[in-house]
């Protein structure tokens, strides 16, 4: 047998290996299609590690680790894997082992999933690995679950995780006392979470009630990234018509689970964020329902379910009649259309729905007090379905593996990010056209770390931010670095020092630090001390009297662990005064240079406009309708903290030898 040919034996193993034993066999069928030689070795091989007994009993990835790591989970306790000493074990997962540890560096708990370094050898739970750790690594919302490292020990490769004291999705559903608040906030959570990763390029793909998990304070994250995959760059004809396009099936196999699959997910073809959003849509009808919309005895039953049929209507199964219960049918039956270009075609647009079901005119104001929580019906499933099933599978079969063995060699092509930087292309390199494609994708990808509700920038905004970018490469690019700023190189390199203590201030706040870190790079260029001509000073520029009002004297303005509480205040303040969400926070970066009074008032000027949203964009759209001082200084200010943001957050983009600011949080 060849190496290609035992790698592709060894996959499918270890793929059947990490399901329950009665599925064992089905997957087979679906991933062998065609290849009876291939499902004859796989099947053997599977017999083989069935006749071993126990050993096999449990999840094949958690035998394996308790094998490498210690036979019993518990004996690890106090073991050092780094850093880190463990406390308890969690669980195990597909990739690993899980951990609760202590971080003997900052003195808190984590999480911590531990690959057996003897999985270094097995490429395919090496690339699942990596390919967690750089998807969860890259987004930085509050709704996705935080990454603090990634490492290697002696004992393998691991990821360090924020540690989330709460509960998954699926034991809320279990214990049936979800509200239906309570239901659409969880919604509402996970889709802004989802935004922010289809922003980033990434699709999650595993979307379940399994991987998600709700805080005890009611703040809802997003788990497991080990299926995600990065969206293809986006080809200058329809890159801003879409933030990514599809991706193919990594091998061929399908991957996710059954239940909340998409259709095209199912059939092995590309996918794209679509698939998540139909995902979130059976989550969403499942804790509405208590049941799922899509079941079968079998997985292949299931797949034809989710091919062929629709769902009961909640008024049928969940006792909600209302109106206001029609209009979340609509969002359910919209998430969960069979042909992906009927669904919603962005996270972004199904939050503005959810949004528009909730508060004094949403669904659940329009409930009578009596329905506000969702009453649980007996479980209902479809009888017969195995024998429609087999009257139709023989025509569906070879649609559920789309080109299995795509080459190993050409497999990481696919993987392709959509940004400049992750390229490798630098920003003077591109075409105008690209620079603006590039601009598009990373400041939605901003602007989803500033809050929810980014909006979609016309050509116009895109070219004022375009300019303030264009003006800091080319000074660099002729040498200007006798500048006071100096370099992009010198502003951006005194970032890290501070960013630690900027985002922990901000986050105490509860003000995306994403401001925090490139409000200093527009403001003092990230000099300390820097003074300006009207007497502002420190990294963020307070005048004395502000300073004072936030408590800090006028000899401490110099003295960063002071003045970044105070700034972190103040915008926490005018956050009060204009929203959170991130059109709203455009407006307090606004107020930041000119004052919320003056804010509010411009956006009163406007109210009735065409096309009128409450966010700096629309006031920059109107500028002419506004004062000479908007027009000619305040216009700039938001388009060069994006530009700022996005230098930033692509150094390599820039010939910047640092990371990302926002990886140097520590958090």
């Amino acid at each position: 047998m060849t190496p290609e040919r035992w790698q592709q034996v060894e996959e499918v193993l270890q793929g059947a290996l990490d399901r329950p034993p009665q599925d064992r066999a089905s997957f087979l069928q679906q991933v062998c299609a065609g290849d009876s030689e291939l499902k004859s070795e796989a099947t053997s091989l599977v017999n083989a590690f069935d006749e071993a007994g126990d050993f096999i009993e449990q999840p094949a990835i958690a035998q394996d680790a308790r094998v490498l790591i210690g036979v019993d989970p518990q004996s690890n306790l106090g073991r050092e894997v780094g850093p880190y000493e463990i406390v308890k074990p969690l669980g195990a997962g597909g990739m690993g082992e899980v951990y609760l540890a202590q971080d003997s560096r900052l003195g808190r708990l984590v999480a911590l999933k531990i690959l057996p370094a003897y999985f270094a050898s097995d490429d395919t739970r090496l690339r699942r690995f990596q390919r967690e750790a750089q998807a969860a690594s890259a987004l930085n919302h509050p709704n996705i679950l935080t990454i603090h490292e990634v490492g290697e020990s002696e004992d393998g490769r691991f990821i360090a995780t924020e540690f989330i004291d709460g509960q998954t999705i699926r034991e809320l559903i279990n214990q049936r006392q979800l509200a239906l608040d309570d239901i659409l906030d969880i919604t509402e959570q996970v889709a802004s979470g989802l935004s922010a990763a289809h922003a980033a390029g990434i699709v999650h793909r595993d979307i379940k009630p399994e991987n998600i998990m709700r805080r005890t304070d009611g703040l809802v994250k997003i788990l497991d990234f080990g299926i995600a995959k990065l969206l293809e760059p986006a080809t200058n004809e329809n890159a801003r018509e879409r933030s990514g396009s599809a991706t193919q099936t990594e091998l061929g196999l399908i991957m996710g689970t059954v239940n909340y699959m998409s259709p095209e997910q199912a059939r092995g073809l590309p996918v794209d964020e679509r698939t998540d959003i139909w995902s979130l849509g059976v989550v969403l009808y499942e804790m509405l329902a208590q049941r799922l919309p899509f079941a079968g005895a079998t997985r292949m039953d299931t797949v034809v379910a989710i091919l062929e049929r629709e769902p009961l209507p909640l008024s049928q199964i969940s006792g909600l009649t209302d109106p206001g219960s029609a209009r979340l049918q609509h969002v359910i039956e919209k998430a969960l259309r069979k042909n992906s270009d009927e669904r919603y075609s962005s996270t972004v647009e199904l939050l503005d729905d959810l949004r528009s079901l909730r508060g004094s005119d949403g669904v659940a104001a329009d409930l009578p007090p009596g329905k506000r929580r969702v009453e649980v019906p007996s479980r209902r499933f479809y009888s017969g379905l195995a024998i429609v099933a087999a009257l139709i599978l023989a025509a569906i079969a070879g649609n559920f593996v789309y080109r299995r063995w795509i080459a190993i060699s050409s497999a990481g092509s696919a993987h392709a990010p959509i940004t400049g930087e992750a390229s490798g292309k630098l920003y003077l390199q591109m075409t105008d056209s690209e620079r603006l494609d590039f601009i598009d994708q990373q400041e939605q990808r901003i602007s989803t770390m500033m809050g929810d509700r980014p909006v979609k920038l016309n050509e116009d905004a895109l070219q004022a931010i375009k300019a303030h970018i264009d003006r800091s490469v080319d000074r660099d690019r002729r040498g200007l670095s006798g500048s006071q700023e100096g370099t992009l190189a010198s502003v951006y390199g005194r970032a890290p020092t501070y960013v630690p203590l900027i985002a922990r201030s901000f986050a105490a706040r509860k003000v995306p630090v994403i401001i925090g870190i490139y409000l200093p790079v527009i403001e003092s260029a990230y000099r300390e001390c820097y003074e300006n001509s009207i007497g502002a000073k420190g990294l963020f520029q307070f005048l004395p009297e502000t300073a004072r009002n936030y408590g800090v004297a006028h000899e401490d303005m110099c003295e960063v662990e002071k003045m970044a509480p105070a700034a972190a205040h103040y915008i926490a303040d005018r956050m009060a005064e204009l929203g959170e969400d991130s059109q709203s926070v455009t407006l307090v970066l606004l107020s930041y240079n000119r004052g919320p009074e003056s804010v509010r008032e411009m956006l009163r000027e406007l109210r009735g406009t065409d096309n009128y949203e409450r966010n700096f964009w629309t006031l920059f759209r109107h500028r002419d309708k506004l004062d000479d001082t908007f027009r000619n200084e305040n216009a700039g200010y938001v388009p060069d903290f994006f530009a700022a943001a996005i230098i930033g957050e692509n150094p390599r983009s820039f010939g910047l030898q640092i990371q990302p600011l926002s990886s140097y949080t520590g958090s």
